[in-house]
């Protein structure tokens, strides 16, 4: 997908620079028996992959086929294939249909002992309103810390309404500065000041879809955040403050998929 294809949202869709896969595993039943297929189907996945467990800020700008394993922690829920997952494993690529292949073989190998479900996110060049937010964003991000360290892996899926899409592209710019809130009237901080505590906590990465936005039945994004487990309360405070309209009222567009939080192995 190349600049200037509209989506449809009706926005130019950039260009996609890596794709990733999360593949969401749902045991049918979790005996020694499908332990050990688990096992075999994630060493035959690997192949061919780095082991992110133990990436760090040293290797953070090469390309990499990168592979992560991940497993739950907490209660888990029926109601979505995301929140009933127990294991899960993310998959990185330049090629979108090596992907595709390896969901393919693990599903294979797990057969009628597990179900499979897939979230598609891609890489993108981000784009801020201006150096300055760019740099606020930024200037105190500590490097990437390895699966020994950064020990917990946070997916929440997003979509924007298509109200949002619909929004003029500088008014929704708008919504990531400090800003008069047009609903109230009243002060409101802001989408980057709101999230101003995960900066120096948390390791985040934003995953687009890589066909567009605003498409029927898919999500529009991937938010992903890797943290020692101390942070998890950072996490969960940054997550309330950007839900709370007052003062982030960007959220009033924002649709929320299950919030999945697991470990990060180095293998099942």
């Amino acid at each position: 997908m190349t600049s200037g294809t509209a989506n449809a949202s009706g926005d130019p869709v950039a260009a996609n620079l890596a794709f990733t896969r999360f593949l969401f595993v749902v045991p049918r039943a979790e005996d020694e028996t499908f332990l050990s297929r688990l096992r075999a189907a994630g060493s035959a996945a690997a192949r061919g992959f780095s082991n992110d467990f133990d990436a760090d800020g040293s290797r953070e700008s090469q390309a990499l086929e990168a592979i992560q394993f991940l497993v739950s922690e907490g209660e888990r829920h029926h109601d979505s294939a995301i929140a009933a997952s127990r294991y899960a494993v993310q998959i990185t690529g330049k090629y979108r249909p090596r992907l595709a292949e390896a969901e393919t073989e693990l599903q294979r190998r797990l057969g009628a002992a597990a179900g499979v479900f897939a979230l598609e996110g891609a890489e993108r060049s981000p784009r801020y309103t201006s150096a300055e937010l760019h740099e606020y964003a930024y200037r105190q991000v500590p490097p990437r810390r390895t699966g020994r360290v950064a020990t917990h892996a946070l997916i929440l899926p997003i979509s924007k309404t298509p109200a949002w899409w619909a929004l003029p592209v500088l008014e929704r710019h708008a919504y990531f500065y400090p800003h008069v809130d047009a609903a109230t009237g009243c002060h409101a901080r802001g989408h980057a000041r709101s999230a101003e505590e995960g900066i120096t906590t948390l390791y985040r990465r934003l995953y687009h879809n890589p066909d567009g936005y605003g498409r029927s039945g898919a999500f529009d994004f991937i938010t992903y955040f890797e943290c020692a487990e101390q942070d998890l309360g950072s996490f969960a405070r940054v997550h309330r403050a950007l839900q709370d309209t007052s003062q982030n009222p960007e959220w009033r567009y924002v649709q929320e998929g299950p919030l999945w939080i697991g470990r990060r192995v180095l293998k099942w």
